[in-house]
């Protein structure tokens, strides 16, 4: 959904599917795709030639438009992640003396977020030894890399760790101990679970 708000803000139309979405830049591309066969010596060759300066605008627009719809499910991972956390900080005294009310809790889920950063950058790595890729990140955060001309894992690795130390201190500072293992656990079972659930039973029915 954060790929789709991005996309629908610049204008385009989207489709959401069970593990992905589209954006519909077929107008632009097609433009950009005659402008190229109509001038691809002089493209090629870094030659002037009488459609240069719409070709470059749009070439730019097409991949500026790109990059922001790809931050955008990460974005939005992020900002909730944070929402929670904020949340959290700002109530830790009234959880310390009253305990973890509704509020709270959902205030927990939102901060906990920041484990989708985790599962990627694991995930990627087990897919990565598992079918003996040559590299060992994927998803929204390695192409931001890619983008930003840096190595493939230096986005997931440091959003990984960040959200696993963010993570971290939701649970075992601000989760009351008596809680902890059980929410560990049911956590792990139900993401697993939910995972598997939705992408291989539920997913591709309900969202093909």
């Amino acid at each position: 959904m954060g790929h789709i708000a991005v996309a629908e803000f610049l204008g385009y139309e989207t489709t959401l599917h069970y593990g992905s979405m589209n954006y519909d830049n077929s107008e632009i591309s097609s433009l950009l795709d005659s402008i190229y066969i109509e001038n691809q010596y002089a493209i090629e060759n870094d030659l002037d030639f009488e459609e240069r300066t719409v070709f470059e605008r749009d070439m730019e627009k097409f991949y500026a438009d790109d990059f922001l719809v790809l931050m955008g499910g990460p974005v939005q991972t992020i900002l909730t992640g944070m929402l929670g956390l904020i949340i959290l900080i700002f109530r830790r005294h009234r959880i310390r003396r009253s305990g973890l009310k509704i509020a709270d809790w959902l205030a927990v889920f939102l901060s906990l977020f920041w484990l989708r950063e985790v599962f990627n950058l694991l995930h990627s790595i087990l897919l990565g030894f598992i079918y003996r890729e040559e590299g060992y990140f994927g998803g929204d955060e390695r192409y931001i890399s890619e983008f930003l001309d840096l190595h493939p894992g230096v986005v997931p690795v440091i959003l990984g760790f960040i959200g696993l130390g963010l993570s971290m201190y939701v649970i075992f500072k601000i989760i009351p101990r008596r809680f902890q293992l059980i929410f560990i656990l049911s956590g792990i079972i139900g993401g697993v679970g939910g995972f598997l659930l939705w992408f291989e039973v539920l997913g591709p029915v309900l969202i093909p």
